[in-house]
């Protein structure tokens, strides 16, 4: 699934090559702290009140959704999500929207939380998040964590 990475400047989605299919091909969506509205937690992002309204993507009911939503709602959804993964929730302003292409970016991640508290309190600590297993890297000065 998808990385997230999130420092004082932006929160980066870098998709892995066959979630890009449903990305427009794009290979990650920044999307700049200054046009988040709001961060949050959603525990069951696989479930229909998560990501409601017709979609443009790839769903495995109950168990992943990759793709864009929210099609006849009027809000537009990134979404990567999958089964028992909390997602970080970001809702972003209209200039985000007009940046970005979406109004709303769900993506799971381990670190949901940890993130989505960084992000509301102004404090970057979690410099990345991320769904792959637990494991670290990175240079010095570039505290990457993947779980």
């Amino acid at each position: 699934m998808a990385t997230v990475r999130a420092n004082d400047a932006a929160v980066t989605v870098d998709l892995k090559w066959w979630e890009r299919i449903f990305a427009a091909g794009r290979p990650r969506l920044v999307v700049p702290t200054g046009v988040i509205a709001r961060a949050s937690v959603v525990d069951q992002p696989t479930r229909w009140t998560a990501t409601p309204g017709g979609r443009s993507g790839i769903v495995v009911t109950g168990v992943l959704k990759i793709g864009r939503w929210g099609l006849g709602t009027g809000m537009r959804y990134f979404v990567s999500t999958r089964r028992n993964r909390p997602a970080l929730r970001l809702e972003l302003t209209h200039e985000g929207a007009d940046l970005t292409g979406y109004d709303v970016v769900l993506v799971s991640t381990a670190d949901a939380a940890a993130l989505a508290d960084a992000l509301t309190s102004g404090s970057r600590t979690p410099e990345t998040g991320s769904s792959e297993p637990a494991s670290t890297s990175g240079s010095p000065g570039n505290a990457d964590v993947h779980h």
